[in-house]
């Protein structure tokens, strides 16, 4: 007990485990079946939809479960692949059926499914993040995240299972990776040489320079090319797109959604609000409606990260005086263009990372809440900005609600009433507007409609997939002991929040592990991590280091300075 005292964030940390875990185990529950399983089967069967669905094929396992208290999902099985699957109201009527087997691909242009395409990719993302010596704890951190690619070929192929699981060891080694990185530090890294200036040892960093913009672009237009011409757009992008033009009409999309996407919802304000522009150009008001400004959006976006990520990687010290060099008429750093390469580096992993075509060709607006993720980061060293972007981004999905207590943690004085201040700012905008199209009753109306995210039921999840659903408050309980731990630590050691990495590797572990506790889980949200992986276990180190003048000032005991900067 005299250890733990002395540690008052790891103390914190099983206080709030023993507690959550204890609590959220007695309030859960599961919703109820609205029609006993053996009539929602044979309800089921006797549709007409699914007997010609399933009238070439053979099933041997069925999955019924609750999607709300008036809901009910059927799902037919063979050998682990998900044939067909249908919602069924609570009188038995068939509300929505998908026919997997005529699906090419689960969601997105079946192009960025292509093997061959994915092998191209992975390796060069290898060859962008990679480092020699092969014996590198760099090239394990890129083998893992590599594994996240298993998820999106098993899904591809219908073993709705299978791919939950096969995300397991990557998740839960970079979790470890990002975790430890962030509260507990590490030896400074092996001397290493980027596997692509070993590959090239008579080049010139110039040269090297020039073939990764020329990657970039190559790869800045295969994503324009392939999510533009998505025919299967994610049903998520229907959704705040109809949510979008609810809100043109002036009315909220709370209760008053089209029926054509299930809980379509369930999702924050500003997750439709961003999307009314495309809207009042294009509107949605069903699944036949283009949706094609959605996905340049979601494309346009991609392309706003790999920016990020290379401002944040190519970041260099000031100039010293006398160092010069001309290039083009202009005095240049004698190390510019290797902190470009650096930066050039960063973007193509981004880009070149298999899942990430495929989630951009679905529309997802997941690849939205990255961007805001990765500029929160950016501006780190501006906390009431950041504190602004994380707050919209809880505006817009939920998950960055667990980030703002870490980004408050170290501040004090007026840098905390700054950062408070933005949050409560962009909570007043959003409350108002909730106000001003639905009344009091819009926001009761939001947050039952939010409310599902938490009921929901669904068997891909990796708590279904394992069988072990009633262990899943324990998951939850680690990931509040993880927030709560480093809260406390930071708050104790702000200097701390100084390290970019660090920051960015801690907001990556406690992304992943939201997504480990949830009771859903798809590889779109994949997408939420990587860009904080470029930021962090894939960063450059001596390029994204704080590099403040020697004359700045020291942070005060009352005030100390904001966290590093990424830019």
């Amino acid at each position: 007990m005299t250890a733990l005292r002395r540690r008052p964030a790891l103390m914190a940390a099983i206080v709030i485990f023993v507690i959550g875990a204890v609590g959220l185990s007695a309030v859960r529950h599961s919703p109820p079946l609205p029609v006993p399983r053996s009539a929602a089967i044979h309800d089921a069967l006797h549709s007409r939809w699914v007997r010609r669905a399933l009238s070439h094929a053979h099933w041997d396992r069925v999955v019924v479960d609750a999607i709300d208290n008036r809901l009910e999902r059927v799902a037919f099985f063979d050998r682990g692949q998900i044939l067909a699957q249908v919602a069924l109201r609570h009188d038995g009527s068939l509300a929505q059926s998908i026919d997997f087997k005529v699906l090419p691909v689960p969601y997105g242009d079946w192009i960025a499914f292509y093997p061959p395409l994915l092998l191209l990719l992975a390796g060069l993302f290898v060859l962008v993040t990679g480092v020699a010596p092969w014996r590198r704890l760099r090239n394990l951190d890129v083998a893992f995240a590599l594994t996240l690619v298993a998820p999106v070929v098993l899904l591809q192929h219908r073993y709705v299972n299978a791919s939950v699981l096969s995300a397991l060891p990557g998740l839960l080694y970079l979790f470890g990776r990002c975790a430890t990185r962030a509260l507990a530090g590490e030896r400074a890294p092996a001397p290493s040489t980027p596997l692509l200036d070993v590959l090239t040892p008579e080049w010139d960093p110039g040269r090297r320079v020039r073939l990764l913009r020329i990657l970039l672009v190559a790869l800045v237009l295969a994503f324009l090319m392939v999510t533009v011409s998505s025919v299967d757009a994610v049903d998520v992008l229907y959704a705040v797109m109809e949510g979008a033009t609810k809100l043109l009409g002036g009315v909220l999309p709370y209760g008053h959604m089209p029926g054509d996407i299930l809980h379509g919802d369930t999702y924050p304000l500003l997750s439709y609000l961003v999307y009314v522009p495309l809207a009042w150009v294009s509107p949605v008001n069903s699944t036949w409606d283009s949706v094609d400004l959605g996905l340049g959006l979601t494309v346009a976006t991609v392309v706003v990260v790999a920016w990020v990520l290379f401002r944040a990687n190519s970041a260099r010290p000031r100039r010293a005086p006398g160092i010069r060099r001309r290039h083009g008429g202009r005095s240049r750093d004698p190390g510019q263009a290797e902190h470009e390469a650096a930066g050039l580096r960063a973007a193509v992993a981004w880009l070149s990372f298999p899942p990430v075509l495929v989630i951009a060709s679905s529309g997802t607006s997941d690849v939205v809440l990255a961007a805001m993720l990765v500029f929160a980061l950016l501006l780190w060293r501006r906390p009431a900005a950041s504190s602004a972007v994380l707050a919209a981004g809880a505006w817009f999905k939920l998950a960055p609600v667990a980030l703002l207590p870490i980004r408050l943690a170290p501040l004090r004085g007026r840098c905390l009433a700054g950062a408070l201040g933005a949050v409560a700012l962009v909570t007043l905008v959003m409350g108002a507007l909730l106000v001003g199209l639905g009344g009091l009753s819009g926001v009761t109306a939001m947050l039952h409609a939010m409310a599902y995210q938490f009921s929901r039921g669904s068997p891909q999840s990796i708590w279904s997939a394992l069988g072990i659903l009633p262990l899943q408050p324990v998951g939850e309980a680690a990931t509040l002991a993880l927030v709560a731990g480093a809260v406390v630590r930071l708050w104790q050691e702000p200097q701390l929040a100084e390290d970019p990495r660090r920051m960015a590797a801690l907001s990556a572990a406690v992304l992943i592990a939201l997504q480990l506790a949830a009771n859903y889980w798809a590889f779109l949200y994949v997408v939420w991590v990587v860009p904080l992986l470029g930021l962090s276990l894939l960063a450059e180190p001596s390029e994204i280091a704080v590099t403040e003048p020697a004359r700045a000032r020291e942070p005060r005991p009352t005030e100390p300075r904001a966290a590093g900067a990424l830019a």
